[in-house]
């Protein structure tokens, strides 16, 4: 009996110091965001706006965690998610648009054990890309001493220090490429300046006469902004009404009267950097410089991919999909001679302008076929089939030899568009 008492004393106290255990162990972010997730559709306002808030302060790490949306979601659950991811989208904007930093202190070890570091530390890949130009990669041995350096800072230093030069063109996203130096002093580039992961230099400056008669002059600077390599940039805006350009003695040198609109530039896949053109006015011999140049950039950023997924293509006609400030419409997958057709709508929610004029990142969304095993049917083309301030239609050609039950459309999009505005000066930029 004593034995017994003793195991029953045991269990009772084991029972009841186990839940204070599991209170005091935190629960991990997915399960946090789960729980607030399930009152999102709670019968009183009060506690519907408090899980929502509450998911909100767990910051953007909880947009892994978030449920997904389906057609059973309840309204007031798929209205709050979708708001929640917008937000959340916005803040993993704002903290990788934050500059990366990095801490190293070697002597005399190989570049790629630099460059490896960098990778470590910023995800920003560094790729040696002297050989594709015939250039001999030397073996020389490298000494830094960075304590928290802003990455372009280290960069720059690397490569002046090393007759190296960025090459933005590589073709391969998220990737910075240098090959040798061409030419150069070898010393840093006074006119260089940086903001965040924003990296702005003037590379030209060209004034030109038309001996034709036509009597047309002018002036123009060649901007090249390049970011970190972590982010890809879709579009490169910069508003003219925010720009000051201003000579020595104070004069402007902002060309025309009328300050509306953007310079508006493209970001194509695999590029690392974007020339801008920025005309010039007022330019005469008495300007020996542009003493300031300030704007306000604004860099449209594609958010978190998301994967919309389509299934019974045999009768599936204008499904949609909403995640974050995408919407996917599915309108139909029908046969067409030998080839089978999926056409899409993406439209837009937030209006940012990213289908305005620029709709090269539609293009290099994933679109594909998913068998029930898994494997990956690739499109034989696609072509636009309609396009509008905030919609774009896209058709998928494919060639299928099963049956459409058997498969599902896959495509892989980012689910918001967030607009970064970036505040630049740069000075003294000498005039010809």
């Amino acid at each position: 009996m004593a034995a017994l008492r003793t195991v029953v004393w045991v269990g009772l106290a084991f029972a009841l110091v186990c839940p204070a255990l599991a209170q005091d162990s935190d629960p991990s972010l997915s399960e946090q965001v789960a729980a607030w997730s399930r009152r999102l559709d709670s019968d009183t306002l009060e506690e519907r706006e408090r899980a929502e808030q509450k998911i909100l302060d767990l910051g953007h790490k909880a947009l892994d965690h978030l449920p997904m949306v389906e057609p059973s979601t309840p309204a007031e659950t798929k209205a709050r998610l979708q708001r929640i991811r917008t937000i959340l989208e916005k803040a993993r904007a704002d903290n990788a648009a934050k500059a990366s930093h990095i801490t190293l202190s070697v002597k005399d070890v190989p570049l790629t054990d630099v460059l490896g570091a960098i990778e470590e530390q910023t995800e920003n890949k560094l790729i040696d890309y002297r050989s594709n130009f015939g250039q001999r990669a030397d073996q020389s041995k490298v000494t830094v001493e960075w304590d928290n350096v802003p990455f372009w800072e280290a960069v720059d230093q690397l490569f002046t220090e090393n007759s190296l030069e960025a090459y933005h063109y590589a073709g391969q996203p998220n990737v910075l490429a240098f090959v040798a130096r061409a030419s150069g002093s070898g010393k840093p580039n006074p006119l260089i300046r940086v903001s965040e992961i924003f990296r702005f230099q003037p590379t030209r400056i060209e004034s030109f006469m038309d001996l034709t008669g036509a009597d047309q002059r002018g002036t123009y600077m060649n901007l090249q902004v390049a970011w970190e390599p972590r982010v890809e940039p879709i579009v490169i805006k910069l508003p003219l009404d925010q720009l000051t350009i201003e000579d020595e003695a104070g004069k402007s040198l902002v060309a025309g009267d009328d300050q509306a609109g953007s310079l508006d530039t493209e970001v194509l896949q695999g590029v690392s950097a974007v020339d801008i053109q920025l005309p010039l006015g007022g330019v005469d011999r008495k300007s020996q410089k542009i003493a300031k140049l300030k704007g306000e950039m604004i860099a449209l950023m594609p958010g978190r991919v998301e994967t919309f997924m389509f299934d019974k293509l045999d009768t599936a006609r204008n499904v949609k999909d909403t995640r974050g400030a995408i919407e996917v419409v599915l309108e139909a997958f029908r046969q067409n001679g030998d080839i089978w057709e999926a056409s899409i709508l993406l439209r837009v929610l937030n209006e940012q302008g990213a289908l305005e004029s620029h709709r090269g990142w539609v293009y290099n969304n994933e679109a594909y076929l998913q068998g029930p095993n898994g494997e990956r049917i690739d499109f034989a083309g696609f072509e636009e089939t309609y396009r509008d301030v905030d919609t774009v239609g896209m058709s998928y050609k494919f060639v299928l030899e099963r049956d459409p039950t058997e498969v599902q459309f896959v495509y892989r999009s980012p689910a918001s568009i967030i607009s970064l505005p970036v505040s630049f000066e740069l000075t003294d930029i000498p005039l010809p």
